[in-house]
């Protein structure tokens, strides 16, 4: 009868330390389904914050696309713009240096005429000989100069 008893009470601290074991395994679990659950909330949020972070990305990828897009039209104009000028610009220079020559050509011709009313026919004729031959020398040697 003691062998019983110390079977029973035997069988009786097993039978605690399983419901202990049993109870450590369902704490445990229970932690580590409070763990997992936490995990996957964390992850879903990192989900969010990752599309977040593309959403925001593809945004300023856009936006820099459509902004040099305009600088490249606004450039094209630009340079369009800017040859046009150039083109007006180096106009109005010939324009100012025909004039001028033009101006030189008139005064030129009023000292000549000056000078002219002061000299005889021969003298006169003499002078128009002289500028009629350096004008022949000058167009004698332009094909030179031209090549």
């Amino acid at each position: 009868m003691i062998v019983y008893e110390k079977r029973g009470t035997w069988a009786k601290t097993a039978y605690k330390t399983k419901l202990r074991m049993q109870e450590d395994f369902r704490v445990q679990l229970r932690q580590v389904t409070l763990d997992l659950q936490g995990t996957r909330i964390e992850l879903q949020e990192s989900r969010a914050t990752v599309e977040d972070t593309r959403t925001t990305v593809l945004e300023i990828l856009t936006s820099h696309l459509m902004l040099m897009e305009q600088v490249n039209a606004l450039d094209a104009g630009t340079q369009a713009w800017r040859a046009m000028i150039e083109e007006r610009m180096r106009r109005t220079m010939i324009h100012v240096m025909i004039a001028a020559f033009w101006q030189r050509v008139m005064v030129m011709r009023g000292v000549v005429m000056g000078a002219f009313e002061m000299m005889s026919l021969e003298a006169r004729l003499l002078c128009v000989a002289i500028v009629l031959v350096i004008i022949a020398m000058v167009l004698d040697c332009l094909w030179y100069f031209m090549r």
